[in-house]
């Protein structure tokens, strides 16, 4: 295949033979187009905020971003950052580029910025920024037809040209060990000892086994410097692995966290998982592990459109279209000797790099010279020893290119086949449970997914808390079909896992590769169905959540955002955290724990996701399978507390730990079913928007640190909440009267004439960030479900961002008369959370 041709078909491969996705390539006024058509249920707009689901590790009850904030997520302010790397399956930083692209550097020191003039950057973009050199991916429900044109109507005014080819260096290989001494960065703190090697070519076959390489060494639960830190080993504390691949070789480097007083023993350990890494053979458990981590890696990354499109833009750039779908394939044909050429071949110290960094307290001591003495004293010691015995096999290089090269030939012989993201099909089963279904070629990745309601609208002041107890409680419990590992371990090991819970629902949802979904949905059914709720395995997560509560303590900003909530409410369940208090965790009666979770997990109580590369025949025979043993008697929690009408408003305030004051505003809402939903979401648009009234008139205008509007989602009442961070108490009336006045423009002003772009925007804003919920399988599977729990249809997600633009000026004023003001002058009831310097 090549770019040049007109709409020439796209083709991906699945791993086990049958064909993905396809779109077109087309190339106009020099600029090379991908389409990735994917017709199903799912319009895809414009970038914008993404949802994502939260676990108890992210930090509950914190306010999320973006102006339709979480209306994608039922609870916004209650619910978290937005993890987004939980949500995709994404690796940390130092794992961004495995294998796949050039990556760039975590960092640039400021010695590399500082001989960077304005006469550079303006050659470099007359040099490089050209339509020859330019390649858009357009991935989603689109016509190629109609992205060709406005692609090209666009871009139609960039320069022509080729691109000057790339500067070369004639660098001079490294002969023997260079050591370095560096302190440490402003701001910064610890001790590190980094390795740094150079790597294969991007997209070669010694990068790709050289990943399996690291992930046997760092990068997996099971990995040997995991292994040498859970056995209770102190040389170092903690290690990562950060390659930096080009298309003509780049870096790897191994960095460690040491204790300061233990550098040379560090030193000791580092040379010792390098040179047994080049000399013993790696194990049948290590090199399954590292597969399965490559394998989930890829799976993850195209687990949504902007990853799909990534993915194929890369490949186009390697000159290698078709490579990213042949990924798996390639890693199939890895062969665990393959591991140990690469280690031999490029994890060389006699063509290293050693750097020790520090406070300068501690390496103002240090010198470059004896820290290469040492390692290379070391060096030569640990080399003998680990290479005086039998060596591990170890393969040619013409050998592991032949066979991990191989599946790339057949790129150009693959057939196109429609990617196949279907609309979601909804059945119940016969106990009871809700099952939703929706099938989607264009990865190899499947997300399951479990939900409930349950949440702190169902408790109160004395088992504040059960729902999070109970439900680390489930994750915790012990895997019958393993030696000891908990659930949560197991299908940690099987892909990405979320805990999740936001004030009416909860449940866990996975991210996984598409040939164990399976697996893990009988892991998921036994787990719910067999917990271990005995006096154990409850104190020991009492503690868990204990420790997670802490810190949530420790976040000022959590407990800023937080407290509009508890000045809000007076009787609903929604005034309080979601993982309790310490007096309610550590006193609450096993036996209440227990009843609970008789009371809530049952199956019509629950809506089982299987969304992905699945067979959907196949899905409902699984689920029942694996759910058969939950109790199929009926839902029944009891009384709901419910909040009362007040008039005026209701105030609290508290003294922040921070240097800054805020001030949240909560006007009352209707509950999540009520046809003012999609006004609503405009208004928050309208007010919180990228070009919203905030911005405009308290930001720039008022010089205020941070505004934003929100519509927060909950069952009972999903009430519109305004926030803005000022620099203190001088400044927070003023902040405060242009807050209220944007409210009151919001509710009063017709939205014609002038202001009339002013309301598109904000429903082109809404709309748009609210598809974006849908981009991914997790999100999707995540709205769907909160949908079938919440009542509101199973079509909801996808008719709401319709409803959102059929919106109109006098649907704007309609609600702004009911839920903002009372006529001209008198504000609707609100409440108002205030912090202001001070201390907690």
């Amino acid at each position: 295949m090549h770019p040049g041709c007109d709409a020439e078909a796209r083709i991906r491969g699945h791993p086990e033979g049958a064909l993905r996705d396809r779109g077109d390539v087309r190339e106009r006024s020099g600029i090379r187009l991908l389409v990735l058509r994917s017709h199903g249920s799912v319009p895809v707009l414009r970038p914008g905020p993404r949802a994502s689901l939260r676990g108890i590790d992210a930090g509950q009850d914190r306010s999320g971003g973006g102006a339709t904030g979480d209306g994608q997520s039922p609870g916004a302010l209650e619910n978290g950052p937005h993890p987004r790397r939980a949500r995709r399956g994404e690796p940390g930083p130092g794992a961004a580029a495995r294998g796949l692209a050039p990556g760039g550097p975590l960092a640039v020191p400021v010695q590399e910025l500082t001989p960077i003039t304005a006469t550079l950057v303006q050659r470099f973009y007359h040099d490089y920024y050209l339509a020859e050199n330019l390649t858009v991916v357009v991935a989603g429900d689109v016509d190629a037809q109609e992205v060709l044109e406005k692609v090209s109507a666009a871009f139609a005014e960039m320069p022509r040209g080729k691109a000057s080819s790339r500067s070369r260096f004639s660098e001079k290989g490294l002969t023997g060990t260079q050591a370095a001494i560096e302190k440490n960065y402003l701001d910064t703190q610890g001790m590190g000892i980094t390795v740094g090697f150079r790597t294969p070519a991007w997209g070669s076959a010694d990068a790709l086994a050289l990943d399996a390489l690291l992930a046997v060494l760092v990068d997996n639960p099971l990995s040997r410097s995991q292994s040498h830190l859970n056995a209770g080993n102190a040389e170092y504390i903690r290690v990562t692995a950060v390659p930096q691949y080009e298309p003509d070789g780049g870096t790897i480097a191994l960095a460690f966290g040491v204790d300061p007083d233990r550098v040379q023993d560090a030193e000791g350990a580092i040379l010792t998982l390098i040179e047994q890494a080049r000399s013993s053979p790696i194990t049948t458990e290590e090199f399954q592990s590292a597969v399965r981590t490559l394998t989930q890696r890829d799976a993850f990354a195209r687990t949504d459109l902007s990853g799909l499109g990534r993915y194929t833009a890369l490949a186009y750039l390697r000159g290698a279209p078709g490579s990213e779908d042949l990924y798996l394939q390639r890693v199939k044909a890895l062969r665990p000797e393959d591991l140990v050429a690469v280690a031999r071949k490029y994890l060389d110290t006699d063509r290293a790099v050693f750097v020790e960094m520090g406070p300068d307290s501690i390496v103002s001591s240090f010198k470059p010279d004896e820290l290469g003495r040492r390692i290379r004293e070391k060096q030569t010691v640990y080399g003998a020893a680990f290479r005086s015995g039998p060596q591990a096999t170890a393969s040619t290089d013409a050998q592991r290119q032949a066979r991990l090269d191989a599946p790339l030939k057949q790129a150009a012989a693959l057939k196109p086949v429609d990617p196949g993201r279907g609309r979601v099909v909804r059945s119940i089963l016969p106990g009871g449970i809700r099952l939703l279904v929706s099938e989607d070629h264009s990865a190899p990745a499947a997300a399951v997914s479990v939900y409930l309601l349950g949440g702190v609208r169902y408790e109160n002041d004395n088992n504040n808390g059960i729902t999070a107890l109970a439900r680390e409680a489930l994750l915790n419990s012990i895997d019958p079909t393993t030696r000891g590992l908990t659930y949560r371990q197991t299908l940690q090991l099987e892909g990405r896992l979320v805990s999740y819970q936001d004030k009416d629902m909860w449940g866990c949802a996975m991210v996984l590769p598409s040939e164990s979904w399976r697996d893990a949905l009988g892991k998921m059914g036994s787990m719910f169905t067999h917990p271990d709720l005995d006096s154990v395995n409850v104190d020991a997560t009492r503690i868990y959540v204990l420790e997670t509560l802490d810190r949530w303590h420790q976040d000022d900003q959590a407990q800023r955002d937080r407290l509009i909530f508890s000045a809000k409410y007076q009787v609903s369940g929604y005034r309080l955290p979601q993982l309790g208090s310490h007096h309610t965790l550590a006193a609450m009666p096993l036996t209440e724990i227990v009843s609970w979770y008789r009371k809530f997990v049952v199956q019509p109580n629950m809506v089982v996701a299987v969304f992905g590369d699945v067979d959907p025949a196949a899905v409902r025979a699984e689920v029942e399978r694996a759910f058969a043993g939950i109790p199929a008697r009926p839902f029944q929690p009891g009384t709901v507390a419910q909040e009362g009408d007040f008039e005026g408003f209701r105030e609290k305030w508290e003294l922040g730990a921070g240097p800054y004051s805020t001030v949240t505003i909560a006007f009352n809402g209707p509950p999540a079913r009520s046809p003012d939903i999609p006004a609503l979401y405009v208004v928050a648009s309208l007010l919180g928007g990228p070009k919203g009234w905030l911005d405009e008139y308290v930001m720039k205008t008022g010089g205020a640190r941070n505004s934003n509007a929100i519509l927060s989602q909950a069952l009972d009442e999903s009430p519109l909440l305004t926030m803005v961070t000022v620099n203190g108490p001088m400044q927070e009336e003023d902040m405060v009267k242009l807050l209220f006045r944007q409210i009151k423009k919001a509710a009063i002003l017709p939205l014609h004439g002038d202001l009339a772009p002013d309301l598109f925007n904000a429903k082109t804003h809404a709309s748009s960030s609210y598809y974006m919920t849908l981009d991914s399988n997790p999100t999707r599977a995540y709205q769907f479900a909160r949908a079938e729990l919440f009542g509101l249809g199973i079509d909801y997600p996808i008719l709401l961002p319709a409803r959102i633009q059929g919106v109109t000026s006098d649907d704007l004023l309609r609600i702004g008369q009911k839920y903002f003001q009372r006529g001209q002058w008198n504000k609707a009831p609100y409440a108002v959370a205030e912090t202001r310097p001070g201390g907690w």
